[in-house]
């Protein structure tokens, strides 16, 4: 899940306040750390969607996996 991602881009420890990194500039760079937890949670989706069999648009994955065309979303 996600916070095996955190743990991977430098996660720590875990407080009653929430997730601890290190400071800078051994932390990890928190626009990264935030744009791969977006990542994480949209693939996340998208992989319930599918294993539903409820994705609006299942080809996407298809086309990805198998190296095709890039995917256009027009």
């Amino acid at each position: 899940g996600g916070r095996a991602v955190l743990k991977l881009l430098g996660y720590t420890e875990e407080s009653g306040e929430g997730l601890s990194f290190p400071p800078p500039p051994h932390g990890p760079h928190p626009p990264l750390v935030a744009a791969v937890t977006a990542d994480v949670l949209v693939l996340r989706a998208e992989l319930d969607l599918l294993l539903l069999n409820q994705h609006p648009n299942p080809q996407f994955f298809t086309q990805i996996l198998l190296g095709g065309d890039e995917v256009r979303l027009v």
